[in-house]
């Protein structure tokens, strides 16, 4: 799945959460994106935030539905993780024993993880986390990787839970 079609299977709940986590905690970014999407849309950005927070956030949730806009959606979708669940990072990294700095940044990725561990991760992750957050987490670790790792998508589509 892309980013795009990752938004929109994690439903309107989540996309809020995202949206509401990123126009308030992470306000240069969030002004950046609305700067760099307005811009495509030869629309001036203060247009769009002297807009309620409600419009605007519908706004950039149908721009980032565009697919040309496929990199501004990942980019939203990933600070929210980084940023605001760092903790679930660790968790499946702990997990799965991929080294990391303790806040979720990892430096080199491995080539193979296996579907043992992958679940193991997963099972991590659905002891303390609601199931779209944790499918989301996965997906989005997924496209870190062309074509993702062959045991976290078995892992993946074996677990209801993991799935969008």
């Amino acid at each position: 799945m892309n980013a795009q079609q990752l938004l929109q299977a994690i439903g309107p709940e989540l996309r809020q959460q995202i949206l509401s986590y990123i126009q308030t905690d992470e306000r240069p970014a969030y002004r950046t994106v609305i700067q760099t999407l307005a811009g495509q849309r030869k629309l001036r950005p203060q247009f769009i935030l002297e807009k309620s927070r409600a419009q605007q956030a519908e706004w950039l949730l149908n721009q980032l539905m565009v697919k040309t806009n496929e990199p501004m959606a990942e980019q939203i979708l990933q600070i929210w993780l980084l940023k605001s669940q760092g903790a679930m990072l660790v968790t499946f990294l702990d997990a799965v024993g991929i080294p990391h700095d303790g806040k979720g940044q990892v430096e080199d990725l491995p080539e193979e993880i296996t579907e043992d561990k992958a679940k193991a991760g997963i099972e991590a992750l659905l002891a303390t986390y609601p199931p779209k957050q944790v499918a989301l987490y996965l997906h989005m670790f997924q496209l870190q990787k062309p074509e993702g790792w062959p045991g976290l998508t078995k892992a993946i589509a074996e677990c209801e839970a993991a799935q969008l």
